[in-house]
């Protein structure tokens, strides 16, 4: 018998069937989803590299490792962020011991961290300055604010502590990602445009 769920908001309402039956074959479980979401991951991020030799993205070839590293952690940020995302609509599948204010949020905030890595893939496959690629940029910056300011939070707020990397750790790991994330956005759109200006 199915044991009963409780959803955290009105999205998970509306896709009870499908979390349902992603909850009843046992995919919520970290060892299930982890793996199978990072093999996903790998498959991702092998088209991306395909696709960056192809569309010119590496032009300082030294470099090129780490910032396809970079680029790997946003395939993982997608997938991963997908299963944690649709798993946070489910009271029962939260990591608290009971329940939160802030429960109804968690499904919604991990599915716009999804939107945000797939944005920025797709600038990545594009490689390109248009008017499609300067709004994409916007909404991944917008994201990078985001996530700035949880991982100042985490920093000011939380227990630093090797035991717990997930803490107040982890805020230091994600304000250098996203610092290394901005860099990108700025050698992508300002650098190239700060060049146009300086010739024009």
């Amino acid at each position: 018998m199915t044991p009963p769920a409780t959803f955290t908001n009105r999205l998970g309402e509306v896709l009870a069937p499908i979390l349902l039956w992603i909850r009843d074959i046992g995919f919520f479980e970290w060892y299930i989803y982890v793996p199978v979401m990072t093999a996903l991951a790998v498959g991702l991020f092998l088209i991306l590299a395909r696709t960056t030799e192809r569309n010119g993205t590496f032009t300082d070839r030294p470099r090129r490792a780490i910032w396809l590293a970079a680029y790997f952690g946003l395939c993982f940020l997608a997938t991963n962020g997908l299963a944690v995302g649709l798993k946070t609509l489910i009271v029962e599948e939260l990591d608290y011991p009971t329940r939160v204010w802030f429960e109804a949020y968690l499904g919604p905030l991990h599915l716009y961290i999804v939107a945000v890595a797939l944005s920025y893939l797709a600038l990545i496959a594009r490689n390109r300055t248009a008017a499609l690629d300067w709004g994409l940029g916007l909404f991944v910056q917008l994201g990078l604010l985001a996530g700035y300011s949880v991982g100042v939070y985490r920093l000011l707020n939380e227990p630093m502590s090797l035991a717990a990397p997930t803490m107040g750790l982890s805020g230091i790991i994600m304000c250098a990602a996203f610092a290394l994330y901005n860099f990108d956005l700025y050698r992508r759109f300002v650098a190239p445009a700060s060049r146009l200006a300086q010739h024009g």
